[in-house]
């Protein structure tokens, strides 16, 4: 779970990573001004933790091994 709505998942996989939405409701029924405001607001809370994820998940990509004690591309290999 990525947020507090549980309406995004991150997958990572060789390619990156990427959002994926759980629903194809992203949003209740809004009838004022404020409803929309706050749904609007709640998604953008739980992309910008999409987003933290994402990044997380990319640095440990780029930094090689996933598990301590196995060699990544930077070390040298005899």
């Amino acid at each position: 779970m990525t947020g507090i709505l549980d309406k995004f998942h991150v997958e990572h996989g060789i390619y990156g990573g990427r959002v994926m939405a759980r629903s194809l409701q992203l949003t209740g029924s809004c009838v004022s001004d404020d409803e929309i405001d706050t749904a609007i607001g709640m998604l953008k809370d739980d992309l910008d933790a999409c987003a933290k994820e994402m990044k997380r998940l990319v640095k440990i990509n780029n930094t090689g091994a996933l598990f301590e004690g196995w060699p990544s591309a930077n070390d040298d290999v005899l």
